[in-house]
C-alpha cells in the first residue's frame, strides 16, 4: 500500500505540470481578447443542509478548485476581459444573507479579491452575464432578482466598442475596432413581467438600428442561452417548458427570437453558456425566401430580413409560427468543419462554452482576435471536436480553445494522495519504529 501511495505521489505533480504545459502550448498568443468562465454555479447553505459534514468539505474544495481555474488562466493569459457566462450561483432563490455570503466567496473565487479582502489589481475588466440561476427564467423573474443582480454585477444589457489594437474601450470608428454587447437572454422570450422583456427588446432594437448602419464592423455578442438549433448539432435536443404561457425552462432561445438576432444583429461571433457540455456551431443566413409568407389577416408578408427587422414585439409574438417558417428557409445550422461562406449573405459562429464546474473539467474558454490584412474577406471556419475553433473574416483572425484544469475528482485524489504520502505515512512509520 505504501508503495502505491508513493507511486501516485510521484505521478501527481508531473500530471499537473504536464496538463498546464499542454494547455499553454496550444494557446501561446501574447494577447487574449477574452476569457469565458461558464456556469460556475457556486453552492452554499442548501448543500450544508443536505450534507452537513461532507458538504462543508465539498464547498471548501470547490471554492479552491474554481478559484484556481480563474486565477491560473487570468494570470497566464492576461486577457482584456474576464467574462463569467451566467449561472454564477446554483439557485436564484437564496435569501439575502446567503446571497451576499456567496458574493463574497465568489469575489475571492474569481480572483477579484485576495484572502485579506483586498482588491486585486489587473489590466483586465470583469463582465458578468445573467443566467437562469441568477435571475430566473421568464416565468419566475422577480424584481428583487433583478435589483440585487444590478447592484452587484452591473447592467443586464451592455454595449461598447473595443479597439484591441490600442487595448482600450472606445466610441469611434478606427482600425481594430469591434462592437461588443452583453444581452439579457433570460427575458427575450415569454416573460411574466412585461417590463423586463420590453427593456431587453428595446436594447435589441437599438442594436439592430446600429448594425443596419454599420454592419461592416465586426460584432461580438455575449448571452447566456444559446440560439435555437436542430437536434443533433449540439448535445441537448431543443426543449422548452411553459408555465401559464411563460418560459419555465429552455435549452435554446425560441426559433423566432433566434432568427431575429441572426437576421437583424448579424453577429460575427456569439459566445454563450447554459449547456454545460459545450458546443461549436455555424449559422448560415440568406436574406430572402423564394416565396412570400403571409402574416395572417394583417395584409403584410414576410420575405426578407428587412421585413423581419421592422416587426414590433407584438407582431413577433403574434406571428411566431410564420417566423419559424421564414427561419427554416433562410437559416441553416451546422457543426461541420472547414467551411467557406462566400455564397452566403451572412454567417455567424456560435461558441457555447463548456462549464467551469469540476465535473466538466474546470474549463475556461479562451477567445482571441488578431488582425491579418492578408486574410480573404470571405468568412472561413475550422471547427475541431467541438472544443476548438479558428475563423477568418474581413481581415481578422478569431480563435477559440478550451483550457481544462482536469476533472475535480482526479485532482482531489492526486492532492489527497500527495498529502497522505508526504505527511501521514511517514508519521505512521515513525510511530511504528
Amino acid at each position: 500500500m505504501h508503495g502505491l501511495l508513493v507511486l501516485l505521489r510521484r505521478l501527481s505533480w508531473p500530471y499537473i505540470v504536464l496538463l498546464t504545459a499542454v494547455n499553454l502550448y496550444f494557446y501561446n498568443y501574447a494577447r487574449i481578447a477574452s476569457l469565458g468562465h461558464p456556469d460556475p454555479q457556486i453552492e452554499g447553505d442548501a448543500k450544508l443542509k443536505r450534507q452537513p459534514r461532507f458538504g462543508r468539505y465539498d464547498l471548501f474544495a470547490n471554492d479552491i478548485y474554481i478559484h484556481h481555474v480563474y486565477k491560473s488562466t487570468i494570470e497566464a493569459f492576461n486577457p482584456h476581459y474576464a467574462v463569467t457566462m451566467g449561472d454564477i450561483f446554483s439557485s436564484q432563490w437564496v435569501n439575502t444573507r446567503e446571497y451576499y455570503k456567496r458574493i463574497h466567496r465568489f469575489k475571492w473565487i474569481s480572483h477579484q479579491i485576495d484572502s485579506n479582502n483586498s482588491t486585486i489589481q489587473g489590466n483586465h475588466i470583469y463582465y458578468f452575464l445573467a443566467g437562469n440561476h441568477d435571475i430566473g427564467y421568464g416565468e419566475e423573474t422577480k424584481k428583487y432578482h433583478i435589483t440585487r443582480y444590478l447592484n452587484n454585477f452591473g447592467q443586464l444589457n451592455h454595449k461598447w466598442y473595443f479597439d484591441f489594437e490600442r487595448v482600450s474601450n472606445v466610441h469611434t470608428d478606427m482600425p481594430g475596432i469591434h462592437k461588443v454587447a452583453i444581452l439579457n437572454a433570460m427575458n427575450l422570450d415569454a416573460t411574466r413581467n412585461d417590463e423586463y422583456r420590453r427593456q431587453v427588446w428595446g436594447f435589441v432594437r437599438d442594436l439592430a438600428t446600429e448594425r443596419a448602419k454599420h454592419s461592416e464592423i465586426p460584432f461580438i455578442l455575449f448571452l447566456h442561452i444559446p440560439l435555437n438549433k436542430p437536434a443533433g448539432v449540439c448535445e441537448p435536443s431543443p426543449v422548452t417548458k411553459l408555465k401559464d404561457g411563460f418560459i419555465a425552462y429552455q435549452d435554446y432561445l425560441s426559433p423566432a427570437t433566434s432568427a431575429f438576432l441572426l437576421h437583424c444583429l448579424r453577429p460575427t461571433i456569439i459566445l454563450n453558456g447554459h449547456d454545460h457540455n459545450g458546443c461549436l456551431a455555424t449559422h448560415f443566413v440568406i436574406n430572402t425566401t423564394h416565396s412570400q409568407i403571409h402574416l395572417g389577416d394583417s395584409g403584410r408578408s414576410l420575405q426578407s430580413s428587412d421585413d423581419l427587422c421592422t416587426m414590433t414585439l407584438e407582431e413577433l409574438d403574434m406571428h411566431r409560427s410564420e417566423i419559424e417558417v421564414f427561419a427554416e428557409s433562410t437559416v441553416s445550422t451546422s457543426g461541420s468543419s472547414n467551411i467557406t461562406t462566400a455564397d452566403h449573405l451572412w454567417s455567424t459562429i456560435e461558441i457555447t462554452a463548456r462549464s467551469t464546474m469540476g465535473a466538466y473539467g474546470g474549463v475556461t474558454g479562451i477567445f482571441d482576435i488578431r488582425r491579418d490584412h492578408a486574410l480573404d474577406r470571405d468568412k472561413t471556419f475550422h471547427l475541431r471536436d467541438k472544443r476548438e475553433m479558428s475563423a477568418s473574416a474581413k481581415g481578422y483572425q478569431y480563435q477559440y480553445r478550451e483550457v481544462a484544469l482536469g476533472h475535480h475528482i482526479a485532482i482531489r485524489v492526486l492532492l489527497i494522495t500527495d498529502i497522505v504520502s508526504a505527511v501521514i505515512v511517514p508519521a505512521l512509520l515513525l510511530l511504528v519504529k
